[in-house]
């Protein structure tokens, strides 16, 4: 392998592939921020059919994600010592790139979670009213039971 060729394990090291992956994850993150906006709405709203088109949308940009990280992996393990080769002016950037990430990252997890809380809260609601519905359901059917036994529907002419 020459000099300028490198492994794909080998991640990138150069400065300025490592700023344009940063700056791609920094977009990238700005559009699961905007997701995961877009997702809160939708929840709230019950709008499954959308709801699954920003889901999916969301899978893909995590996988893109993730492919950075892979690519980054490298430079991450031992940046302490990779960011005394950066340039003040490089370093300033990458370390508000990585901030920003940061940021938007906890924004996003906490959009989420408060979304999953939501979505409890709808299911245990579904089920209590799914369990009413059934409770409902045994009595009418005790109801019929009894009505098919005696042979009538009511018992309002029983008492003279």
């Amino acid at each position: 392998m020459t000099m300028t060729q490198r492994s794909p394990v080998d991640g990138v090291d150069d400065p300025q592939e490592v700023l344009g992956l940063l700056r791609r994850q920094d977009s990238l993150y700005a559009k699961l921020e905007s997701f995961a906006d877009r997702q809160r709405t939708l929840v709230t709203a019950d709008d499954v059919g959308p709801l699954l088109t920003v889901l999916a949308d969301r899978q893909r940009l995590a996988g893109e994600l993730a492919e950075i990280s892979q690519r980054l992996g490298p430079v991450r393990q031992r940046w302490s010592t990779y960011r005394t080769s950066l340039t003040r002016p490089q370093l300033d950037e990458a370390e508000r790139l990585l901030d920003g990430a940061a940021d938007r990252l906890n924004r996003v997890i906490a959009c989420d979670e408060q979304d999953a809380r939501v979505l409890s809260v709808r299911r245990e609601a579904v089920a209590r009213a799914l369990q009413v519905s059934h409770s409902a359901g045994e009595a009418m059917q005790a109801y019929q039971q009894n009505a098919q036994r005696t042979g009538r529907l009511d018992c309002t002419d029983e008492v003279q």
